[in-house]
């Protein structure tokens, strides 16, 4: 309950900031049809028994009218003013969720929990949203109610009790629905996040296409129908359920309804006193209603807002990050790491250094340690024991930003933004470049000559390009970011030997201005590298020039590479 009572307060005070109009009018229209089912008791009884005296009560059919008319346009402008907020709020959440996403810290992106969160989070965006407009149906049936009530006492005080223990079936039900909801709704989310997936799959051009052609998409569609029907199964249980406790809150009000006209006729009501008592009680019994389903639906979001708040909140703020162009040295010094669990340190020992004007690289079979020491340089995992070194000083003792400032990363999964050309090149920089920027790191390249709002990838009617024309493009990135150092891991995989041969000819041109670091199984990438650290089993067990080490036939080097020489 305490849960409950906290997600509808933190709704309010969202709302009260980010859509403050439309709160203020939904809630002062909510209010205003709160007080309706009282006013039609008295006017109504007031009507009848005028009428029934003779008189003609032209000021009492007046008001009934303007009360019964404004019924339906005061609920409409009310729940297109619920609308517009929620609208506004579900682009507040979700562009929160995004900034924070946004801030995630490498080694916070690693964590698998990470994106899990992302997604509950992403997921909960629309049942938040909702929320707001919850607390004040709560509040305006709590006066209807209250005002019902005391308009029915005033002609017999037992009915109006029971016309407001009314509310309390509905109240529970709804209770016990919004409980097993907060069971179901995780398991359907679950499955729909799976079927989700497996349909991207059909739907995305590179793994659609390899689907087609080894003709197994119906295996992946098989994947989609299993969980979705799956989840089809919970929500006819949900159903199921809440049609059980709504049926039985809906007689147990009957009954209590009844009760309440029997107590009004055998209390000796007037004619006009009961029919007065009636046609109020038929009003307010769906507001009611409704306070239970608002109720409810606080209850259910509750859960899902916890985990939303709990995942903005626990992203820090960003500080701004400053490339740093010129960086003079960087190392591993004895460095040590194992992955939790693992039986076996991924490095043991490391020591790697690289100079300015230096071009290094790192290599090794899958699993070797690479990769790691790639991730233990940026900060994506910090040591067990030993330093990493930037311009000599402990990487450990930097803030994220001042650290990450230092690097320009080229993954091998690297990034395929399907955005416009200059958006796509433009990432490369945390500030905001300028088109001749973004036109000379893409120079010597195919889109040297493409208009720089080009949209690229297929997937939004923009212009396909392969595999090796996107690492360029990724390329392009990291030469608009000019860091101090560049770390290139198979940077070459994609691009054929010509291109590969331009690319570090231009990198063997331009080294002295930065350090390299180069991660490839490729031979043809290694033969010009300043030192080459070969890495086996999580340690460094040779370094040299390519001819060196090739030199020494009995070396892991030799033994790795032996089949790719000339």
């Amino acid at each position: 309950m305490l849960e409950t009572l906290r997600t509808a307060r933190d709704s309010l005070i969202d709302a009260a900031r980010v859509s403050p109009g439309w709160l203020t009018l939904c809630s002062v229209l909510v209010l205003i049809q709160a007080a309706v089912p009282g006013l039609q008791v008295v006017l109504i009884g007031g009507l009848v028994d005028a009428l029934t005296a003779g008189r003609r009560p032209w000021g009492l059919l007046i008001g009934l009218t303007v009360v019964v008319g404004s019924m339906y346009p005061l609920s409409q402008v009310t729940m297109a003013a619920g609308q517009r907020m929620t609208l506004w709020l579900k682009l507040h959440y979700r562009s929160e969720l995004a900034y924070a996403a946004a801030r995630l810290s490498p080694s916070r992106l690693a964590e698998p929990a990470t994106a899990i969160a992302l997604e509950a989070g992403q997921a909960a965006t629309d049942p938040i949203s909702g929320v707001a407009t919850r607390p004040v149906q709560v509040l305006g049936a709590g006066v209807t109610s209250v005002v019902l009530c005391a308009a029915i006492w005033s002609i017999n005080p037992l009915s109006g009790l029971l016309v407001l223990g009314a509310l309390i079936p509905t109240v529970i039900a709804f209770t016990a629905i919004s409980r097993m909801e907060s069971r179901g709704w995780p398991r359907v989310a679950e499955q729909e996040r799976r079927a989700a997936y497996a349909t991207e799959q059909l739907l995305q051009q590179r793994s659609g296409t390899e689907l087609a052609v080894l003709g197994s998409g119906h295996k992946v569609a098989d994947l989609v129908v299993n969980h979705r029907t799956a989840a089809s199964r919970v929500l006819d249980w949900m159903i199921g359920v809440a049609m059980a406790w709504e049926l039985a809150a809906a007689l147990a009000g009957a009954v209590l309804f009844g009760a309440a006209l029997v107590a009004l006729v055998s209390g000796g009501a007037s004619g006009g006193a009961a029919a007065a008592a009636i046609a109020g009680t038929i009003s307010g019994l769906n507001a009611i209603r409704l306070c239970g389903y608002a109720f409810g639906t606080i209850i259910t979001a509750a859960p899902q807002a916890q985990i939303y708040r709990e995942f903005v909140r626990s992203v820090p703020a960003r500080a701004p990050q400053s490339v740093v162009p010129v960086v003079e040295s960087v190392a591993l010094d004895n460095v040590i790491f194992r992955y939790p669990g693992a039986e076996r340190a991924a490095l043991s020992g490391a020591s790697i250094t690289a100079r300015r004007g230096e071009m290094i690289a790192l290599v090794g079979v899958n699993g070797a340690g690479k990769t790691t020491a790639v991730s233990l340089l940026v900060g994506g995992l910090n040591p067990v024991s030993g330093r990493v070194l930037i311009d000599g000083r402990d990487a450990a003792g930097m803030s994220e930003a001042e650290r990450l400032g230092h690097f320009g990363l080229l993954v091998q999964e690297f990034g395929r933004f399907e955005f416009t050309l200059r958006d796509a090149v433009a990432l490369g920089s945390p500030e905001a470049v300028s088109d001749d920027a973004v036109c000379k790191a893409l120079a010597g390249t195919f889109a040297a000559d493409l208009p720089l709002d080009t949209q690229l990838g297929q997937q939004w009617g923009g212009t396909g390009i392969s595999g090796g024309q996107w690492q360029r493009v990724a390329l392009a990135r990291i030469q608009l970011r000019n860091a101090g150092i560049w770390i290139l891991d198979e940077p070459t995989s994609a691009i054929d030997a010509e291109a590969e041969r331009e690319i570090f000819a231009d990198l063997r041109r331009t080294k002295e201005a930065r350090i390299t670091i180069v991660v490839s199984h490729r031979a043809s990438t290694l033969t010009e590298m300043d030192r080459i650290y070969v890495i086996d089993e999580g340690a460094v067990v040779q370094q040299g020039t390519y001819r060196q080490l090739l030199a020494e036939p009995a070396g892991r080097f030799a033994r790795l590479f032996a089949t790719q020489q000339d």
